[in-house]
């Protein structure tokens, strides 16, 4: 079974940035004054920094190869920047969660927490990734790549370790990524690890 992300909100999300980082570079050539000089530059970064972050989610919404895939053996998480599995004997915990653990929970209400039994399992089968989309963005971001390839690394045990101390799960998928509500990806999951016979009837409820 397949689940896709909700490539409308993320697309949504990107152009919220968007207007968010044109306002700021608007207002960097209205003000005037003394700190003005400090006040534009920083409205300036500002406006970049909501730039690339709608450029990153407009990518997510538009890159059809991610999504979570349920089977026998547990889950596959292609989530677009990264792809790794988790087995169903892997998973400790799962629950939703408002926990926040990047920019990429902007526009998601909760999130899904996973917390596994064993997380070397899960960094051997880590691999971080771009997401597969087309076009000029898609064409941007790979001429981008040296200067993401210092964000583009597998995280260690130890950073996992204090990710859970932190947070109390080792994963966080933002539901937006999740294609519906963080609650019933929950059951869904609970499922398909208790209850095999019932996983063809299963319809995966859409918020």
């Amino acid at each position: 079974m397949r689940i896709s992300p909700d490539h409308p909100r993320l697309r949504v999300i990107a152009l919220c940035c968007w207007i968010v980082g044109g306002w700021c570079f608007t207002q960097a050539g209205i003000l005037v004054g003394d700190i003005s000089v400090l006040l534009n530059v920083s409205l300036i970064l500002l406006s970049s920094f909501c730039f690339a972050v709608g450029i990153g989610f407009w990518l997510l919404g538009t890159d059809h190869r991610a999504g979570v895939v349920l089977d026998p053996k547990g889950l596959m998480l292609n989530l677009g920047q990264s792809a790794a599995f988790v087995s169903w004997d892997n998973i400790a915990e799962i629950a939703s969660t408002q926990r926040r653990s990047s920019l990429l929970a902007l526009g998601s209400t909760q999130q899904i927490g996973i917390r596994l039994h064993d997380i070397d399992s899960y960094l051997q089968s880590y691999e971080p990734r771009l997401p597969a989309s087309h076009g000029f963005f898609a064409q941007l971001l790979r001429a981008l790549r040296s200067q993401l390839a210092r964000q583009d690394h597998v995280p260690s045990y130890k950073q996992l370790t204090r990710f859970r101390h932190r947070t109390g799960f080792d994963l966080i998928i933002p539901e937006a990524q999740l294609g519906g509500r963080a609650e019933a990806f929950v059951e869904l999951i609970e499922i398909y690890r208790y209850n095999p016979r019932q996983r063809r009837e299963l319809r995966f409820i859409h918020g």
